[in-house]
């Protein structure tokens, strides 16, 4: 029992992160990558150039995020894509972007332009390398500006499947949510090739 408890507690963060990322309203979560309330202006392309230059990104990204919303933002990008693109990255002076070597004592402290940098699973947000052109690659947002909405009531049936003779164990939480404010989040997706 108590391997289940842990397995069904990491089902429901897996599936709260992809309806938070990506949700569709349906029946789920409204995702902050699908609300069509996000300004246009704050949903931007970087091409394969771009995602490699210190300027682009803060002219394209950070300078994108209204000043009111900026002090506690941060980035949400999978692994790859922080490892393979941002962790390295220097300023035309040479000086580090990422600062991952900071603070090293604890374990490694993601930041990326003094922000830090939460890494999400690739099926949550895809990797610039596995992602196509237009994919979220991506998130730049104050996560407190969502409203998750739940009775945190989880309900578990657990039944005989006649068929298989075996039985099975349903977890059930009902739960909604939305951005509350979605100026606060800019988009980034992938770009065409550098031309």
């Amino acid at each position: 029992e108590e391997t289940l408890t842990d397995l069904i507690v990491e089902a429901m963060v897996i599936a709260l992160d992809a309806a938070i990322i990506s949700g569709d309203g349906d029946g789920k979560a409204l995702g902050i990558t699908k609300d069509p309330r996000v300004p246009a202006t704050q949903i931007v392309e970087l091409n394969s150039a771009d995602f490699l230059e210190w300027t682009q990104w803060k002219k394209k990204v950070f300078a994108k995020m209204p000043l009111g919303y900026k002090a506690k933002a941060a980035f949400y990008m999978a692994s790859g894509t922080f490892e393979g693109y941002i962790d390295g990255m220097v300023d035309s002076t040479g000086q580090p972007i990422g600062r991952v070597n900071y603070g090293i004592a604890d374990g490694p402290q993601e930041r990326f332009g003094g922000k830090e940098v939460v890494l999400v699973e690739d099926d949550i947000i895809a990797p610039y390398d596995d992602a196509q052109e237009g994919d979220v690659v991506a998130i730049y947002a104050d996560l407190s500006n969502y409203a998750f909405n739940s009775n945190m009531i989880l309900t578990m049936f657990r039944y005989l499947d006649h068929d298989t003779n075996q039985y099975v164990n349903k977890a059930i939480l009902i739960a909604d949510g939305k951005l509350l404010d979605p100026n606060g989040v800019v988009i980034v997706k992938k770009g065409g090739a550098a031309v």
